[in-house]
């Protein structure tokens, strides 16, 4: 299969991201939703965090935080398959437009849970929400790579939304922190609200990608399926959506630098659903002791300061992971695989700090090397996939490295309130790092095996 479209390529870094916001108006309009949605995200993120800490109630903060991670993360393990199908069938940015109003409605729920200060809803609401996102990203993702014109456009494309992830991090977890401590959280909710029906405007004016040609027979096959669907049972409709997502695994499987990506990203997920889960605790527990008396809220102070840390180091990470990952393809794989191993020993770091600062210091080091390795594992993944499983890929992607997050949420939670926060957090670095040393001995294994195969780019190609 890799050997069939074996193809050489490299990356030359030569387009700017002003180019590429400038040259292309359809990248740049789903960046503007992006820019607008994700602070809404991370705005409404430290307001729901500080909600489940008082509602939880003292000594009870951990498992109730755990909880909320996993209630947010599971439905993306649950819905994935689903969404991956949904998108290879129906047309992606109807998809995203839905799925922006959809959620704005969810994100209302959170002013009941500010009401009546309960846990349950306000897991209902996160999990509904993410529920819907699962079809959105799977959409996003599976849209990048239509709308941008080559590989050297893709790896912009990547290194820009990792930057803007980043930034808006910071500005929301920052913008969070003050609006919810001066004005109020349901003020909070309610701009979280509003910021997906700006997202779902710019998407609408999404115009048809320039590959339309490329895509006629494929659009015509929706067509026919379309009207397929029409005169089957919910059953048989369910069956499909069960091929099809298989068919998907099954084209991971032939595409070895895929099987490859997606064993390292089993292990990063389990590794990192321990600082997913922890985090939260770190931040509360740090800014206990750093603030207590100088400010209102200290525990709302330490984990505004860690999300704050943590989209600095994004912001200050992209164009580095944007300089380092320009080369062949092989290279980008080796820095994808060292960083890799570096973000498990920055986890280990951070697990060992007994200050704010200091853990923010590290927080910020590790976001830097994080982007290095996820700009390069994203652009070689959408590089390798071809458009027409792009979206049960990039679902399946996601759906593998969510259900580890999850499982490890859920043990590192009860493994934090027996055994402390830190050897725990520890443990998860540990296993980042095997991961990445295991995307060498992958690799190592595949050129042994086939010594003279020079993996294609799939999206230079098309």
């Amino acid at each position: 299969m890799e050997a069939a479209r074996a193809r050489p390529w490299r990356l030359h870094s030569s387009v700017t991201y002003g180019q590429l916001l400038k040259g292309n108006a359809n990248f740049r309009r789903l960046w503007m939703g992006q820019v607008v949605s994700e602070i809404g995200d991370w705005l409404n993120n430290i307001a729901v965090l500080a909600l489940a800490i008082q509602a939880a109630g003292a000594g009870r903060e951990g498992r109730a935080l755990a909880i909320y991670a996993i209630a947010r993360h599971l439905p993306l393990f649950i819905f994935g398959p689903i969404a991956g199908v949904v998108v290879d069938r129906l047309a992606r940015r109807r998809v995203m437009i839905a799925a922006d109003i959809l959620r704005s409605l969810l994100a209302l729920g959170f002013l009941l849970a500010s009401v009546f200060a309960a846990l349950p809803v306000i897991y209902t609401v996160g999990a509904t929400l993410f529920a819907v996102s699962a079809f959105f990203n799977a959409a996003k993702r599976a849209t990048i790579p239509q709308l941008v014109r080559d590989t050297d456009e893709l790896l912009a494309a990547n290194s820009l939304s990792a930057s803007t992830t980043a930034a808006t991090i910071a500005v929301g977890s920052a913008l969070g922190g003050i609006v919810a401590t001066f004005i109020g959280r349901n003020t909070v909710f309610i701009l979280n609200a509003a910021t997906f029906l700006v997202s779902a405007e710019m998407i609408r004016r999404i115009r048809e990608s320039r590959k339309k040609s490329e895509d006629v027979s494929h659009e015509h096959e929706h067509k026919r399926d379309a009207v397929r669907r029409g005169r089957i049972s919910p059953l048989n409709a369910l069956r499909r959506a069960f091929v099809d997502f298989r068919d998907g695994l099954r084209y991971v499987r032939r595409v070895r630098v895929l099987s490859a990506i997606f064993v390292v990203a089993a292990g990063w997920g389990l590794g990192n659903g321990v600082a997913r889960a922890l985090y939260s605790i770190f931040g509360a527990h740090l800014g206990e002791r750093a603030a207590t008396g100088l400010v209102a809220r200290p525990t709302d102070f330490g984990i505004s300061v860690l999300f704050v840390a943590m989209g600095m180091g994004g912001v200050f990470g992209a164009p580095l992971a944007r300089r380092f990952n320009a080369g062949s393809s092989e290279s980008m794989g080796a820095r994808m695989g060292r960083s890799m191993i570096f973000d498990g020993f920055g986890l280990l770091a951070f697990s060992l700090m007994p200050l704010l600062w200091g853990a923010a210091l590290v927080l910020v080091l590790r976001e830097i090397n994080f982007s290095i390795w996820w700009t390069a594992q994203q652009t070689i993944l959408m590089s390798r996939t071809e458009n027409r499983y792009a979206g049960r890929i990039f679902a399946s992607y996601e759906t593998l490295t969510t259900l580890m997050m999850v499982g490890s949420m859920l043990a590192s939670g009860f493994a934090a309130d027996r055994y402390g926060i830190t050897p725990v957090a520890a443990c998860g670095g540990l296993v980042i790092s095997l991961s990445g040393m295991m995307w060498f001995i992958l690799r190592f294994r595949e050129r042994r095996r086939h010594p003279f195969t020079n993996q294609g780019d799939v999206h230079a190609s098309r």
